[in-house]
């Protein structure tokens, strides 16, 4: 499929600083040029402060051991408005609309931050069991309330538009007017409210670490992870093909397809490995999602989306708990290791009226992340948190690895 754009980029701004210019780009994401000109600062940044958990543990973090259940740490809540008067866009229903934001909680700091997406219409309130993990695993987090009213997935299907979805996630990104189908200025976009974001805690505690995050006013991405739900996996897709970061996170998506259920399948002309290798990226997925099945209830959007992005070369998906189809309450008897895989599949029963029959999006697509329908054990820890641990940790060779390359 042809792969042909043509952007005028007028003034940008974002946080402290300012990009301008005008892009002829013959090809998605595949110019210096576009990286120059919509990806804030790709820099450098000092070493980590120390190695992750060994990658694939199953075992529940320092917090965790000891305790009778499972619990979600207390963030700081942040509406968006208050790092910047300008960024005035709000949600319809305006309740739990705020940033969350999580203090490293775990056995050793890692010296990242670890960026989390919400779902199309969700919030970071929706996100807690995930994001106490990630501070868990030593992260700062950030789970980050933006514009995602419209569901991409939704709204690209059978659009003559070949960039349809790839237009929308850039406008939601960068504030860059693109997209005919949102609406969305630079000081609501994810790059200006996380820059604004990340400024603002520097300010309020400088004690904390937040300068770390920052280069030059904007986002240090080589120190910045980024995962989310469904869009936001989508999101943290395209954040990582125009800035190299150290992890990619994906739930439930990218669910994006544009002509979905084609043999053989099309993918979607934004989605493919950019600055961040494929090595750097990690999914899980449920076996009975509607962008999983495919015809006649759904589409075939996730595999065909992770395919393009290469993960399979890395192995087949390995399931979490017990091998399925089966929709099962039964989470098995879990090795402590995923081995190489950067795939991971679950078919355990979701929360939720309807099962894995769902309502609306499903609650199969939502239960990978989404706290009202991730599985719950009888002591009320999340049966996906080995998953989400094995996700969110490095080896410590792909660690080392990361070090060489910054220090290059």
């Amino acid at each position: 499929m042809t792969r042909r754009l043509t952007w005028s980029l007028l003034a940008v701004i974002a946080g402290a600083g300012t990009y301008a210019g005008t892009l002829l780009a013959t090809r998605w994401w595949s110019t210096a040029a576009l990286f120059a000109v919509v990806a804030l600062a790709d820099c450098g940044g000092v070493n980590p402060q120390e190695a992750v958990p060994p990658e694939g543990s199953l075992a529940l973090s320092d917090e965790q051991e000891g305790q009778e259940a499972f619990t979600t740490l207390v963030p700081e809540t942040i509406f968006p408005d208050e790092t910047g008067a300008e960024i005035d866009w709000k949600p319809p229903d305006n309740s739990n609309a705020q940033h969350l934001v999580w203090l490293p909680a775990g056995r050793r700091e890692n010296g990242k931050l670890f960026l989390f997406i919400p779902g199309t219409g969700g919030k970071p309130a929706d996100y807690q069991y995930l994001s106490s993990e990630a501070a868990r695993a030593g992260y700062h987090v950030i789970g980050l309330m933006y514009r995602n009213e419209r569901a991409i997935e939704t709204t690209c299907p059978g659009s003559p538009d070949e960039n349809c979805s790839g237009n929308m996630r850039l406008e939601i990104l960068t504030g860059i007017d693109i997209s005919n189908n949102v609406t969305v200025n630079v000081p609501n976009s994810i790059d200006y409210r996380l820059t604004r974001l990340i400024v603002y805690l520097d300010g309020k505690h400088p004690d904390q670490g937040w300068s770390r995050f920052l280069r030059h006013g904007q986002p240090n991405w080589s120190r910045i992870a980024v995962g989310g739900a469904s869009q936001g996996a989508g999101q943290s897709a395209l954040i990582a093909q125009l800035r190299r970061v150290p992890r990619v996170v994906m739930l439930s998506g990218p669910p994006d397809s544009r002509l979905p259920n084609q043999d053989p399948p099309v993918v979607d002309s934004w989605v493919h490995i950019g600055r961040t290798p494929a090595s750097k990226h990690f999914a899980l997925y449920h076996h009975r999602d509607r962008s999983v099945v495919g015809p006649p209830t759904g589409t075939t959007g996730i595999l065909t989306n992770l395919h393009a992005l290469g993960l399979d070369r890395f192995g087949a998906p390995v399931a979490v708990g017990t091998e399925g189809p089966y929709c099962t309450d039964d989470l098995g008897s879990p090795s402590d290791s995923f081995g190489d895989t950067h795939l991971l599949v679950t078919d355990l029963f979701p929360r939720g009226d309807g099962g894995c029959g769902g309502v609306g999006p499903g609650n199969p697509h939502r239960s990978t992340a989404r706290d009202a329908f991730t599985p719950l054990a009888a002591d009320g820890t999340p049966k996906l948190v080995g998953a989400w641990r094995y996700l969110l940790s490095g080896s410590r060779e792909e660690h080392e690895q990361e070090e060489l390359v910054q220090d290059e």
